[in-house]
């Protein structure tokens, strides 16, 4: 048996399969049972909930990075490799996280609550 009717339907189960996880995820994030209330809000200590800015830069920054990348793939899908994340882009994406995890500690640890705050 050839090769080629085999990789076509490897690509096309492979197709068939992130659309069937998109449309799921798709069909629970519109449905409500993927809880999406309050995900740019921390937890102080007391319980209290706050915007977080610093998960507004963790998620733009990493949906650009994802983004940033699928084009790279996009543009370059004919020589059947995926190409290399460069070390800059590494080092953004922690840096990134570095942010959120220094405000999420400075929010648990440091932060003072009280009745006046």
């Amino acid at each position: 048996m050839p090769v080629d009717p085999i990789i076509w339907y490897v690509k096309l189960e492979v197709y068939i399969f992130l659309g069937a996880l998109a449309a799921i995820i798709a069909h629970r994030l519109l449905t409500g049972e993927i809880n999406t209330n309050y995900l740019l809000y921390g937890i102080q200590k007391d319980g209290t909930k706050y915007f977080s800015p610093e998960r507004v830069q963790l998620l733009l920054f990493t949906l650009g990075t994802a983004m940033f990348y699928l084009s790279n793939v996009l543009q370059n899908r004919s020589s059947g490799v995926l190409p290399d994340v460069s070390n800059q882009t590494l080092a953004m994406l922690g840096g990134s996280h570095a942010i959120y995890l220094v405000g999420k500690a400075y929010m648990m640890l440091f932060k003072k609550t009280g009745k006046g705050d």
